[in-house]
């Protein structure tokens, strides 16, 4: 009897020594985050995610790994999204249409001539209503960290435009968004959702004739080749939502979550140095090359996009919040 019981005793502590021994050793394994995102390493966000990386490696290693995805590598945008609230990704960067079906508030990014400059937009962003923009997909598991620029998108075809007319019966390549759709259907083209990775190959093939983009993933995939034209009409900002799993971000070591933070901070200080320094670099480097065209409208010719364009707010007004447009509109002027 004795014997029986000093033989269960120890094999109960051999059980709970092999759980502890196992337990450690899931906790001492470094928290993996794999980050990915659609495009060229050399853009502001590809150099962004590779500097997170790096900064990560030099501050919390052994305790983090960071794997980067580019180009497309692992998912588009939209599959990142998912990606996220299934656990096959941490990290992701989606432009702001890749959002419209979690949460309507985002459309604001989107619409056209809302935002003047990139002062306008970080007034907006960094306002009350701007950080709160960032949770507003928390209840659906999504949370956003920080907002990432990349410039202003210019509008680029197989022939110039100048005027809406011009785009006309035209196939144009956007990115999934219900303002981007109405947006080209008032303009009079054929709007076409497409993977940002499929655009090199629908141009060359005719599937499309044109699109947006900016300068740096204009000049990433070498689109510059494939349609000369390019019209600055200043109608639309291309930005990013750094996004995490809300549960992950939520359930991280307070250490680690806290550093994580202090580098994402300064990440997204050099990522938006870059889209404002590569927005003038690139399209330098893109006008340089044999029969690139770059029109610059005047004040009359851009009046008249305006005129054809901003009707869209109206129609998004309900949609997006009227709180929301209003704080928009009241970040053009600095608070004094």
């Amino acid at each position: 009897m004795c014997i029986k019981k000093c033989h269960l005793q120890v094999t109960i502590l051999c059980a709970i020594t092999l759980f502890v021994v196992l337990l450690s050793e899931v906790y001492s394994k470094p928290i993996l985050i794999r980050f990915s995102h659609v495009v060229g390493e050399n853009t502001p966000k590809g150099k962004g995610a590779t500097m997170f990386r790096e900064l990560v490696e030099q501050r919390l290693a052994g305790k983090v790994n960071v794997e980067i995805y580019p180009g497309s590598q692992k998912y588009t945008d939209e599959q990142a999204i998912l990606g996220i609230l299934f656990g096959d990704v941490e990290l992701a960067a989606p432009s702001f249409p890749k959002f419209r079906k979690f949460s309507t508030a985002l459309q604001i990014f989107d619409l056209p001539f809302l935002f003047e400059n990139l002062n306008h937009i970080h007034r907006f962003q960094q306002s009350d209503v701007g950080r709160q923009l960032l949770a507003v997909m928390e209840k659906r598991g999504i949370k956003g960290l920080r907002y990432w620029d990349n410039g202003f998108r210019v509008m680029s075809a197989n022939k110039p435009l100048s005027k809406p007319s011009d785009l006309r019966g035209l196939k144009f390549r956007i990115e999934p968004s219900y303002v981007f759709q109405r947006q080209y259907e008032r303009l009079g083209a054929i709007a076409t959702p497409m993977p940002f990775k499929h655009l090199p190959d629908a141009l060359r093939g005719g599937v499309v004739d044109g699109y947006e983009n900016a300068w740096s993933n204009i000049l990433s995939l070498k689109l510059h080749l494939l349609r000369p034209y390019f019209t600055e009409v200043g109608h639309s900002y291309l930005g990013y939502m750094v996004v995490t799993n809300h549960a992950f971000w939520q359930n991280l070591p307070e250490d680690v979550r806290s550093e994580l933070n202090v580098i994402l901070d300064e990440v997204t200080q050099e990522v938006n140095r870059l889209a404002k320094e590569k927005e003038e670099t690139d399209k330098k480097t893109i006008m340089a090359v044999e029969n690139v065209q770059v029109l610059h409208l005047s004040g009359e010719e851009k009046k008249a996009w305006e005129d054809v364009m901003i009707p869209i707010w109206q129609e998004f007004e309900s949609v997006i919040g009227v709180e929301i447009m209003k704080a928009a509109i009241n970040s053009r002027n600095p608070i004094e």
